[in-house]
């Protein structure tokens, strides 16, 4: 037999065995990047009486009786990785977004912006703002939106890496936020269709 036929079957072994290790150490990979989300959901799964629903990274369930919901999603452009917790609470009215951003230097000035603000009292803006300063214990940014059509409010932070979901005791603090923004929204939307509706 030729040795160029001898080098190219030799190669072509060399390419198949590389195939089947790398193949191997995806699956290995995949496999235990699985394990680890389903062990780091558990948790805030119980949390809400529901289940984890591992292939959409997520959890369902109830806090306090409203629908509630933990997920893992991709950021905008597919640019990183976001924790959001969805709420539903229907108490109908205007549309709004709070953004909370801490900064990285001590002593720089926060970032506070709210959209839809000018249809509501200076009183939601502050009690939003308050709720998500006390989530931000070290630089990042949460941003608090509520949707009167879906009847929801979701909190949205940015993961660090693909393992950053929030532990327990955190989630427990994003569920407290998410039900106490729930009751300040409900009292806005009330105070603004008083607001104005025609005398």
């Amino acid at each position: 037999m030729s040795p160029y036929v001898i080098f190219g079957l030799a190669m072509l072994g060399i390419v198949i065995f590389s195939l089947v290790v790398t193949g191997n150490l995806a699956a290995n990979f995949n496999d235990r990047a699985k394990r680890d989300m389903k062990s780091a959901l558990e948790p805030l799964a119980e949390q809400l009486g529901g289940e984890v629903i591992l292939d959409e990274a997520k959890v369902d369930g109830r806090y306090n009786g409203q629908i509630t919901a933990g997920q893992v999603v991709p950021g905008p452009g597919g640019m990183g990785r976001l924790f959001q917790t969805t709420y539903i609470e229907p108490a109908g009215g205007s549309s709004w977004k709070a953004v909370v951003r801490r900064p990285k230097t001590e002593g720089e000035e926060w970032e506070r912006t709210l959209d839809g603000a000018d249809r509501f009292s200076a009183t939601l803006q502050d009690q939003v703002y308050g709720l998500l300063d006390a989530l931000l214990p070290y630089p990042g940014w949460f941003e608090l939106r509520y949707d009167p059509e879906a009847g929801a409010l979701t909190l949205t932070r940015a993961m660090q890496s693909r393992r950053d979901v929030p532990t327990a005791e955190r989630f427990a603090l994003y569920l407290q936020t998410l039900e106490q923004a729930g009751a300040v929204n409900r009292a806005a939307q009330a105070d603004a269709g008083v607001a104005t509706a025609p005398s």
